[in-house]
């Protein structure tokens, strides 16, 4: 039988082969096995730079525009066509902006009108602020620029008149009411 002696041959060296690796346990078993990277295994690649040139964005400012929804008090004669006149915007735009305004369909006298951005400040220049029983002007006005820092203090003192003339001259101005930087108020000459 030759299987004997072939069997008796693989135990001797299963055993020659566990007595050289060692135990699990030992140091030099254990260690981490490091393989040398060469030069030819990667390759370096330049660093790609892109510079992205954006204009940037300009924002231009036009004296009298109003940028936000602005609300308009409604007076004896107002009527959509005659408001999109006044702030120089077209009826569709008005109509758009009030779409869900009550206010818009019945025009009460007091009621809020929505003026949408885009729209300018009306401009009341050469309005007479008070006339003689025969309608013709006693008093000139001049127009004022509302600038950061206004009110009506400020504005009615660096004219010399008083806070009440210039109520009175702005009664029907919108701008007197908000102060919106850019609109125009009218100021009456003193002695008005």
């Amino acid at each position: 039988m030759v299987r004997r002696p072939f069997v008796l041959l693989v135990v001797p060296v299963v055993a020659v082969a566990l007595s050289v690796t060692g135990c699990a346990g030992d140091e030099a078993s254990s260690a981490a096995t490091v393989a040398p990277i060469q030069p030819t295994s990667y390759v370096v690649k330049d660093l790609v730079t892109t510079t992205t040139t954006t204009a940037p964005t300009t924002t231009t400012t036009v004296p009298g525009m109003i940028y936000e929804d602005y609300s308009h008090t409604i007076v004896k004669g107002d009527n959509p066509s005659a408001l999109a006149d006044i702030y120089r915007i077209s009826l569709a735009d008005l109509n758009s902006a009030n779409s869900t305004n009550p206010d818009y369909s019945s025009f009460p006298i007091g009621g809020t009108v929505i003026i949408p951005p885009g729209a300018m400040l009306p401009s009341a220049s050469g309005v007479p602020i008070v006339t003689s029983a025969d309608g013709t002007a006693t008093c000139t006005t001049t127009e004022h620029v509302v600038v950061a820092g206004d009110n009506p203090t400020v504005v009615a003192n660096a004219y010399g008149i008083a806070i009440e003339d210039l109520a009175r001259a702005n009664a029907t101005n919108p701008v007197y009411s908000s102060f919106l930087l850019g609109g125009t108020l009218l100021i009456p000459s003193s002695g008005c």
